[in-house]
């Protein structure tokens, strides 16, 4: 499953260290503060504990997850590198 991780976060070391957990487990930088790459939900819910470790508690991190076909379904809006997604060795399973 694809998951997307969307933050808002006021410190600018514990947004780092978000960011770095979600390079960690694997997910590509598609915005400033998103990610988005394939999970199981295990991970997907390690990556949250992980970051409810990290965030105070006035901000926020969503882990979102998206079928392959709703991904697929997607539309974007202005410049974004597609290829970020393709020929990867990994195969998203639903």
């Amino acid at each position: 499953m694809i998951y997307f991780v969307i933050y808002d976060i006021t410190s600018n070391s514990k947004r780092q260290k978000v960011s770095e957990q979600c390079k960690n487990f694997g997910l590509k930088r598609i915005q400033k503060s998103a990610f988005c790459g394939p999970l199981t939900k295990n991970l997907a819910e390690m990556l949250g504990i992980k970051c409810k470790e990290i965030i105070e508690a006035k901000d926020c991190v969503f882990v979102i997850p998206a079928c392959t076909n709703c991904f697929k379904a997607k539309i974007i809006v202005g410049e974004f590198d597609e290829s970020k997604f393709e020929d990867k060795d990994f195969e998203i399973v639903d």
